[in-house]
């Protein structure tokens, strides 16, 4: 299959996943776009608050929630992170590069470019080594995945390559295969969202 017509099973396939699909003109309007989101969302619950802190009323689960909104982006290089700060300018919005660990208790969106995604079942493949890159994934409520169009591939099988390659690099590897928002179940089968991660996740494709 061309490029274009896995993107065109991603198209079809990611309402499904569920995964909000964006496919951006390029990094300056993903930058937009994830600012856009964070902007739109409902405001971040704060799930390990901090004694002395000021928080927003509780949210429908009984959380503080946050008084500010954070934009997490570790993974974006130093050009990218630039015009993500432009986009950002004058919205109020936090942007993080590192530190994340003194944010555990929650931020609105994550950032983060995936090595490449499965069509088939919309599941982007992550390389995870730098914590910072692991957090973002985990911690953030909305979590946007930047992909390339040469990236993408068929089907799972057609991933052992790059798997290969990181896993290949010596020492620990933590690559990550995510499809949709994290999700659970208890024994009586009733679904939850963002119970181990973020509660959606936003896939914004780009040409390259």
């Amino acid at each position: 299959m061309t490029q274009e017509q896995l993107a065109e099973v991603v198209r079809t396939k990611a309402p499904s996943v569920p995964a909000t699909l964006y496919e951006a003109q390029g990094i300056e309007d993903a930058m937009r776009y994830a600012v856009d989101v964070a902007l739109k969302k409902r405001p971040c619950e704060m799930l390990l608050p901090k004694e002395g802190e000021e928080y927003g009323p509780p949210s429908e689960n009984g959380f503080p929630t946050m008084l500010e909104r954070y934009i997490a982006a570790p993974g974006l290089s130093d050009e990218e992170f630039g015009m993500l700060e432009k986009a950002a300018d004058g919205t109020g919005i936090n942007l993080l590069r590192s530190g994340l660990r003194e944010h555990l208790g929650g931020f609105d969106v994550s950032i983060t470019w995936a090595d490449a995604l499965i069509a088939d079942t919309v599941t982007c493949i992550v390389d995870s080594n730098r914590e910072e890159v692991r957090l973002g994934t985990m911690v953030a409520e909305i979590s946007i995945m930047l992909v390339k169009k040469s990236t993408l591939l068929n089907k799972l099988e057609d991933s052992s390559e790059l798997l290969l390659r990181l896993l290949n690099r010596g020492g620990a590897s933590y690559t990550a295969y995510i499809t949709g928002p994290s999700r659970t179940a208890d024994i009586e089968r009733v679904g939850a969202l963002g119970v181990h991660g973020p509660l959606e996740l936003h896939i914004v494709l780009l040409e390259g």
